[in-house]
């Protein structure tokens, strides 16, 4: 036998194979039917590269059967190199999110109200957030040498919004102005007006569409106007207050003839006494004293007097106070708001139902239009041709009697719904969510309804009481 025919019979011998997804090779061994059967190391890469197995072999595995072969059993001899996927961007918040910040209270639960970080503040230049790149990743190789891709890791969602912008390398978002940070979806400052003074004479009133700071007091007679949020670290004091976000005021309001304040969102502040307020919001304060105002939202008592004295307040939500009223009986009145109980369903039915009657009613507007376009163009030829009342004439004023006639049951089918719309509203029964909780006293004096509604009691005074709307009535239950 010849070399090259031995050599190709020892071949035969070496049956290489590799896994499904071409990660692995594998040589299986055969005996001679005679004799002592070795292989080279040289032969056994012949056999992998007759095979085209090229990539990650490994050496020492190779080595190993050549010096002590193993006989029908497959040993692993190549592996691929796994690709190395890249890594996703990160972003480092070093701000919070609005729904996570929080104003902070002292030790003992009560608000500090010279504490005015109520407010997320940024300085100009600032770093908001810290971003670490996505990484493209490191391909592979499969055992015949060929790419395996890898995945490039996701860009970092960047949270830039007004008044930020990134660094040159883009590592971090940088705020751009001083500001109050709103921090929704993405960072956003709003650019702030900083009065370092009090709002008189030397500055006039104050009318600014963003946020506003303001170091002193607000004087009577002044108006400040803030389509923000307003920070007032002094005491306001006879003046027109308008916030289109949260107000906060490091003192108290003191009213007066003059003097009203209107809060967009929540107000926050250390007293208020003899003024005239409208708060969306919620309402944090020490104490209340013949106060007339309006609050959309709860009202918490919060600090070292916690009472209320005098006045009229209106609100939808909880009041919670230590002590209500007073023991020479100082009338205090406590009005909660009701909300009406309708038949949406209904009412979307309805109005529905309107919508296409008015739908009718244009339409048959258009063509009452047209028609006396009609007749208009038809008396005009009739009166060229002498012809006192033409076939055509009469054809018009019958369609116009029709749209007429269309006209008139329409507007009775609007009324009726507008009718039917009335009678569902009036049916609605109202409830009430709010209450009145007293940790202390609530005294004689104070008067408190839900809508029309009084509630009374004999005693001189309640204690740890909670006055509150169930199943059509007022219930006095304990706190």
């Amino acid at each position: 036998m010849s070399e090259e025919n031995a050599k190709t019979d020892k071949l035969a011998l070496i049956e290489v194979s590799v896994n499904d997804d071409n990660q692995q090779g594998f040589i299986k061994l055969e005996k001679q039917e005679e004799g002592n059967t070795v292989f080279t190391k040289e032969e056994l890469l012949d056999a992998l590269t007759k095979n085209q197995i090229k990539h990650g072999l490994i050496d020492s595995a190779i080595e190993k059967l050549a010096k002590r072969p193993i006989f029908n059993i497959r040993i692993k001899v190549a592996e691929a190199t796994a690709p190395i996927d890249g890594k996703d961007g990160v972003v480092t918040l070093l701000v919070k999110k609005d729904a996570d910040y929080k104003p902070e209270y002292s030790e003992d639960e009560t608000v500090d109200y010279k504490n005015l970080e109520y407010f997320q503040m940024a300085k100009k230049g600032q770093i908001l957030c810290e971003i670490t790149k996505e990484t493209a990743g490191i391909e592979g190789k499969d055992i015949y040498g060929q790419p395996i891709p890898a995945y490039k890791g996701r860009k970092p969602q960047v949270p830039a919004g007004k008044n930020t912008s990134l660094n040159e390398d883009e590592s971090k978002l940088i705020a751009d102005c001083d500001g109050i940070i709103k921090f929704v979806n993405t960072i956003n400052i709003d650019e702030m007006m900083h009065v370092r003074s009090n709002i008189d004479f030397s500055t006039g009133n104050i009318n600014f569409p963003g946020d506003v700071t303001i170091d002193g007091d607000v004087s009577s007679g002044f108006s400040v106007n803030a389509g923000g949020n307003l920070i007032i670290k002094g005491v306001v004091e006879d003046a027109k207050i308008e916030s289109g976000g949260n107000l906060v005021i490091a003192k108290g309001i003191y009213g007066g003839s003059a003097g009203d304040v209107i809060v967009g969102k929540d107000l926050r502040c250390n007293y208020i006494e003899n003024a005239i307020l409208h708060v969306e919001g919620d309402i944090t304060v020490d104490y209340i004293i013949d106060g007339k105002i309006t609050c959309h939202g709860n009202i918490n008592l919060s600090g070292s007097k916690e009472l209320v004295i005098g006045g009229e307040i209106k609100l939808r939500g909880e009041l919670v106070a230590r002590d209500i009223g007073n023991d020479r009986e100082y009338p205090t009145i406590i009005r909660i708001l009701g909300e009406k109980a309708l038949d949406q369903a209904e009412l979307d039915r309805l109005a529905e139902k309107k919508a296409a009657a008015q739908q009718q009613l244009e339409e048959n507007k258009a063509k009452e239009d047209q028609i006396n376009g009609l007749l208009l163009d038809q008396e005009k030829k009739d009166i060229l041709n002498r012809n006192h009342k033409s076939a055509g004439m009469e054809q018009i004023a019958s369609l116009k009697k029709q749209i007429d006639r269309q006209f008139m049951v329409i507007k009775k089918d609007l009324e009726e719904i507008d009718n039917a719309i009335a009678y569902v509203n009036n049916k609605g029964t109202m409830n009430y969510f709010g209450s009145v909780s007293v940790k202390r006293k609530l005294y004689q004096g104070t008067r408190i309804y839900f809508g029309d509604m009084p509630f009374s009691f004999e005693f001189d005074s309640l204690e740890h009481c909670k006055i509150y709307w169930d199943q059509d009535d007022i219930v006095n239950g304990m706190m």
